[in-house]
Order: C-alpha cells, then sequence, then structure tokens
C-alpha cells in the first residue's frame, strides 16, 4: 500500500463492511473496530454473521469509515485471526490487511458526522467495550 496509510479513527467510529457472496455483495454495519497499524484494521463480527461466513469463503472486503474528518474506502483481505476473540469469546476477530486506501471524500466535500450509533442497555454497552479492549490487546495498542 502507498501513501500515509490508514490515520487513526476517531473513537465510536461505525464502519461499513462489504463482503462478496454467492448472491451478491452484502454490507453490514460495524461498531468494533481498531487500527492495528497504517495497514491493518481489526475488526470483530459474531459468529452467527453472514457476513463472516462470505469472509471465511472469500475474504476480499471493503471497509467504508465515515466519520468526523474521515471519507475513506479501505479495501483488502480479510482472515480470522482469533476464534473466539480473548477477552470477548461471543465474538470472532479479523484483520483486514489492506492493500489499498481510497479517498472517497473529495476536493469539495467534508464529513461532519458519521453513523449514530448505541446500546439499548447497559449490559450490551459493556460487553461491546470488551470487545474493544479485546481487538486493541490483540492490536497491541
Amino acid at each position: 500500500m502507498s501513501g500515509a496509510g490508514l490515520p487513526p479513527l476517531p473513537d465510536g467510529l461505525v464502519a461499513l463492511v462489504a463482503a462478496s457472496g454467492p448472491d451478491g455483495p452484502s454490507v453490514i454495519p460495524v461498531s468494533a473496530l481498531h487500527r492495528a497499524s497504517p495497514s491493518r484494521l481489526l475488526f470483530a463480527l459474531a459468529p452467527r454473521r453472514a457476513t463472516l461466513a462470505r469472509l471465511r469463503a472469500d475474504g476480499r472486503t471493503a471497509v467504508a469509515l465515515l466519520g468526523p474528518g474521515i471519507a475513506l474506502t479501505a479495501h483488502g483481505t480479510s482472515r480470522v485471526v482469533a476464534d473466539p476473540l480473548p477477552g470477548a469469546p461471543n465474538v470472532v476477530a479479523l484483520t483486514l490487511d489492506i492493500t489499498r486506501l481510497q479517498d472517497t471524500a473529495g476536493a469539495h466535500t467534508l464529513v461532519h458526522d458519521g453513523i449514530r450509533w448505541g446500546w439499548r442497555d447497559e449490559e450490551s454497552a459493556a460487553r461491546h467495550a470488551r470487545v474493544l479492549a479485546a481487538l486493541r490487546d490483540l492490536g497491541g495498542a
């Protein structure tokens, strides 16, 4: 990958993960993200997700990152790196090895905010915080 690579990501960023499949592409929002390096993004999915099955079969992935001051699409190959994720056994961790980073903002646009995401209860929020911490640990941050 050429250029500066993936910049630091704002807290609370929700990405859109696109995966290929036999019935066409599928896109889902993912809130469990961690920038492991300028060329590597970690994310977590529940084991029941059809997107996880798609990525196991065909790792080609595009991840759209839209938030305050960021509008990028990371292209590359995803693979499972922890099943289950230590410290968060309710999810599977994947890494996206970024081969191309596309600036989708353009010269005349600015993203002010991303997807607004929240949790219905304290238990879900605490579980999500454990997943994020486990991804940070896995990524060495």
